[in-house]
């Protein structure tokens, strides 16, 4: 074999060699996508899990928005390495080498290296904003202290469930109780429904109730615990209560341990929106808490004078039903009743 013989097969062997990697190169390329979306899957069913604690939230979303990123960059860098490849094999056979240079945006070179990277990179910011509530919970970024109330019901619901659910409704609200006596198919608001006591009571005595909740876990824990429960759950809070569609009006509105958690620079919004959605001749329920506030749980002080300085633009009287100890025991902790109807 001569010279020219043994350069030629060199050649053909390199050709066929690198032709080789090429392929395997390409057929890896387009696995990327699939290990993205199976290790973001994965990690975001992790994170929706009711047991999945903010802190293992907050590390899975982390390592989904860490793969991600890690894998465009993979795919800068595997899309380089095929580059160098083809113009190798175009140098080396150029009569026989098949170039696509596109004539628009969408088959241009580089454009499917371009399109998986666009959907690696949503997904990583899709991870990185789901991450800011549980950043928030861990203390890792600032949060309200309407959100911090939020983030605290949300972590403790199966522990406050025990307590709450103990409670018989007729023992918690006894003067609900007593105003509802003999009426039924009432068009009933829960608003802070919590762990849903109050709501699947209120719908077994024959009531049409929506209960709404801020806390994605009191929510979830109240469709547990209330299965057979003809009740509209859906989430939401005041001032706004945005869940309840503009011309929507109850004949009671029950706020159970709720008022407390407003900021008193919101109560005033939150009042009139509450008159709004109250039906003519209905009324207004409210449990005012007295007593020390808790850290983890933002709380401000409640008067009945407030409440009546409130009403009284509206033409409405406050009837107060008098105070009652704590029923959980808790120190220091008493609650007034209060009735805010029509004169």
């Amino acid at each position: 074999m001569d010279a020219e013989e043994k350069e030629l097969t060199k050649t053909l062997a390199l050709y066929d060699q690198n032709s080789q990697t090429f392929r395997s190169l390409n057929q890896l390329m387009w696995q990327i996508p699939l290990i993205a979306m199976t290790l973001t899957g994965g990690l975001w069913f992790g994170v929706s899990k009711a047991e999945a604690t903010p802190t293992f939230q907050f590390w899975l979303l982390l390592l989904a928005f860490a793969g991600n990123v890690g894998l465009a960059i993979v795919l800068s860098r595997l899309r380089y390495i095929m580059e160098r490849y083809l113009n190798w094999l175009e140098a080396t056979y150029a009569e026989g080498f098949v170039s696509a240079p596109g004539t628009h945006l969408l088959n241009r070179p580089l454009s499917v290296r371009r399109v998986f990277q666009i959907m690696l990179g949503l997904a990583a910011v899709a991870s990185l904003i789901l991450m800011i509530a549980p950043a928030k919970q861990l203390g890792l970024l600032p949060q309200s202290k309407s959100e911090a109330s939020v983030g605290f019901y949300d972590r403790q619901a199966r522990d406050l469930a025990d307590s709450y659910e103990g409670l018989p409704f007729e023992q918690a609200h006894p003067a609900l109780v007593a105003k509802l006596q003999g009426r039924t198919r009432l068009r009933v608001l829960d608003v802070g429904s919590g762990t849903g006591r109050d709501a699947a009571w209120l719908a077994a005595a024959g009531h049409t109730v929506t209960a709404v909740e801020p806390s994605d876990g009191m929510l979830r824990l109240a469709r547990e615990l209330h299965p057979q429960a003809l009740v509209r759950w859906t989430k939401g809070s005041l001032p706004e209560l945005a869940a309840i569609k503009a011309g929507t009006v109850y004949d009671v509105i029950a706020l159970s341990a709720v008022w407390m958690h407003l900021h008193p620079q919101d109560r005033s919004e939150a009042f009139d929106r509450l008159e709004a959605l109250r039906a003519p001749g209905g009324f207004i329920y409210m449990t005012l808490r007295n007593g020390p506030s808790t850290p983890e749980r933002a709380m401000f002080p409640t008067t009945v004078a407030e409440l009546r300085g409130l009403a009284k633009p509206h033409g409405l009287v406050v009837d107060d039903l008098g105070e009652s100890p704590d029923l959980l025991g808790r120190p220091g902790v008493s609650w007034r009743t209060v009735v805010v109807r029509e004169p």
